[in-house]
């Protein structure tokens, strides 16, 4: 492990339930002085997260560079400013799909395009279980009548879906193009299998002249498997399922816990 950390160049870290608890709209203090002492160090720090850019904590800004921020699973790199680098729209099949199975059985859709979330089926069930944080609710738009979004915006990024898991988990297996990673209680992200988390950190990679053996990588669910087991180390807090555990060679401390930090600690980073 030590060979292994003296690799390593870039951290990627995912935010929810990883850099911030539930419930919180900001770092911890010592989170975040943890975090500019790798950067002191010489460390690249690099956020991936499926969140949408204007999802993302405005205080995540203020604490930290943001200069490069992989957003909706990999799906779309972005700068601080929120231009897109990068992206790998869904295919319009894809789409379609999901939005006929969210109608039949009730679930609530929110497609992520490059300019916003756009809900295409159960608005209210939607919001009741993805919105937290006031400041987010007028960032979603309802287009569950018209359904017309993507021919201004093109097909979506990435989707996220809220309802009874004994209803999505057997129908997540009709769409095996898609991988439905679960996130929170009745809700999960949906994604290619060819467009995830790793997507977006390949490309940094690529344009740094780096490998995945420099990457030092954490993360808690499901979408943050395909970059915790390419990564030179990957880390799963504390906190996340045995199922993501299982493809990371370290467990950290729980994200409330200050985990990432921690880790930084015990590996030497800081």
């Amino acid at each position: 492990m030590k060979e292994n950390v003296s690799n390593i160049r870039l951290i990627v870290c995912d935010i929810d339930n990883t850099l911030l608890p539930a419930g919180h709209d900001a770092l911890s203090r010592y989170t975040v002085k943890a975090l500019h002492k790798a950067m002191d160090n010489g460390y690249q720090l690099m956020i991936c997260t499926g969140r949408h850019y204007t999802f993302i904590p405005p205080s995540f800004f203020d604490d930290l560079p943001m200069d490069i921020i992989g957003t909706i699973n990999g799906a779309c790199l972005v700068d601080r400013s929120g231009k897109v680098i990068d992206k790998h729209p869904m295919s319009l099949e894809d789409m379609n799909a999901i939005t006929n199975l969210c109608i039949a059985h009730d679930i609530g859709l929110g497609f992520k395009f490059e300019d916003a979330i756009v809900t295409y089926a159960n608005y209210d069930k939607f919001m009741k279980g993805y919105v937290r944080n006031p400041r987010e609710w007028k960032l979603v738009i309802n287009d569950d009548e018209k359904r017309t979004h993507h021919l201004t915006a093109g097909t979506p990024l990435g989707t996220f879906i809220i309802g009874d898991e004994s209803v999505i988990e057997p129908f997540s297996h009709t769409l095996p193009d898609l991988i439905f990673a679960w996130s929170q209680r009745d809700g999960y992200d949906v994604f290619s299998r060819n467009v995830t988390k790793a997507t977006a950190v390949q490309r940094v990679l690529d344009d740094e002249g780096l490998s995945w053996d420099n990457v030092l990588a954490f993360g808690d669910a499901g979408n943050d498997i395909p970059f915790i087991e390419k990564a030179g180390i990957g880390v799963a807090l504390g906190n996340a399922r045995d199922g993501v555990k299982e493809h990371a060679d370290l467990s950290a401390d729980l994200c409330e816990n200050d985990g990432v930090a921690k880790m930084l600690e015990q590996l030497g980073i800081i």
